[in-house]
């Protein structure tokens, strides 16, 4: 899913651990996505073009299911050497593995049990019917900012950076020529997504439980 759509989900994950402070959640839902940032810049991992469309069908050792549980397995052993808070390191831990969970969701089959070209594929293929996209992610979105507390800033923002990820949703030509020339381009502008989006999540969605 979209940038926005993981970050909303450390909301949801908040309102059941309530002390779990909001930015490493944040961080950690975004986990998964990072270290793809950093892999595709190296060359590692790549999308490509199938039939004039964006593809994300190399990225084995970031997104594979085994990849994501050491991820989550790091943040939790972390997280309980530094807070001494069993609940705040499995919050942690469900959040790094919700991104892998929410791609399966979305992506086409791409997503790997193992970090290796062996065993199935998972991914329902979400992303090729942009409209239902657009609205289970918007829906999903608003779902997590209700579990949160979320006013009505959260909601229109959130409702705002679903309708920009619309374009690309679409694949618009105007919107993917340049991310299609340029390899990099398209991790740097999720990278800008991540930063942007948990930015305003951190700032609107602060609610404190009692």
């Amino acid at each position: 899913m979209y940038a926005i759509a993981h970050a909303s989900s450390a909301l949801a994950i908040r309102r059941r651990v309530p002390e779990a402070p909001l930015w490493p959640l944040l961080v950690a839902a975004q986990a998964v996505e990072l270290v793809w940032i950093v892999l595709s810049l190296a060359g590692v991992e790549h999308a490509s073009v199938h039939e004039g469309r964006l593809s994300l069908d190399f990225l084995p050792y970031s997104h594979s299911v085994t990849s994501g549980l050491v991820v989550a397995a790091l943040a939790y052993a972390a997280a309980t050497r530094v807070t001494r808070n069993r609940r705040v390191a499995v919050a942690l831990a469900v959040a790094v593995f919700s991104h892998i969970v929410l791609d399966v969701l979305h992506h086409q089959p791409d997503i790997l049990l193992f970090p290796a070209r062996l065993g199935p594929r998972l991914g329902t293929g979400l992303l090729d019917l942009p409209v239902l996209d657009f609205a289970i992610e918007l829906l999903y979105c608003l779902c997590c900012a209700r579990l949160g507390g979320g006013g009505t800033a959260l909601y229109v923002g959130i409702a705002l950076f679903n309708l920009a990820d619309l374009p690309m949703m679409l694949q618009l030509s105007t919107v993917m020529a340049p991310v299609l020339e340029r390899a990099r381009l398209l991790p740097l502008f999720i990278l800008a997504q991540i930063v942007v989006t948990s930015a305003f999540v951190a700032r609107f969605g602060q609610r404190k439980y009692a």
